[in-house]
């Protein structure tokens, strides 16, 4: 079963050791950028927190689409 490579995009079969190790080394470090992105996604800035609990007060639909 042929299998290419996400980071070079040659088969894995063909791969050396060393070959194996950069790719997957610079597959970790994507990875790692990835994770970085989707946790500061996550964050709720101070502002929006502050709209959130004036937009609750006032009645208005939550972001997260409760009514």
């Amino acid at each position: 079963m042929a299998e290419n490579c996400f980071e070079c995009k040659n088969k894995i079969e063909e791969h050396s050791i060393e070959q194996s190790k950069q790719c997957l080394s610079k597959l970790s470090d994507s990875l790692v950028t990835v994770s970085d992105v989707q946790t500061k996604l996550r964050e709720i800035t101070e502002e929006e927190a502050l709209d959130q609990f004036v937009n609750t007060k006032t009645g208005e639909p939550s972001r997260m689409g409760s009514k």
